[in-house]
């Protein structure tokens, strides 16, 4: 039975639940470089966006009516990706991140969230080219 716990609407992490053993606990414990990472995440963003852009459809429309309706404003992420990508961005999550958990994170923070990833990865590479130049 998956545990569910809320906060207030606009926080980043509206949701969390509890992952069962199996695959998804095994996946969740791979430890990504900061590339990978960034391509991971903006796969799943452009998966997410592409399941938004075809909620009209007859599909989107059956999709909703067995699992319930998706407003689309949030995309779930496992609490060990979400972890490391507050790393990467340098930032603080707002609660403590359970790494066996997924979490409904707010898609417009989690592009953010994202988008300052992916400069800080730009950063770190110039500094690693910088630094192999050097000796």
């Amino acid at each position: 039975m998956a545990q569910r716990m809320t906060s207030k609407l606009l926080t980043p992490h509206q949701f969390e639940f509890r992952v069962a053993k199996g695959v998804g606990a095994l996946a969740q414990r791979l430890v990504y470089g900061e590339e990978e990472l960034l391509v991971s995440l903006s796969n799943s963003l452009k998966l997410r966006e592409q399941e938004i852009a075809n909620r009209d459809s007859l599909t989107g429309r059956l999709m909703a009516l067995f699992s319930g309706k998706d407003p689309g404003d949030s995309i779930q992420i496992d609490g060990k990706r979400l972890n490391q990508l507050h790393d990467l961005a340098g930032s603080t999550p707002r609660e403590q991140i359970n790494l066996n958990a997924f979490y409904d994170v707010n898609l417009e923070y989690f592009r953010v969230l994202l988008d300052k990833a992916r400069k800080a990865a730009a950063l770190n590479a110039r500094k690693a080219e910088g630094a192999s130049k050097e000796t």
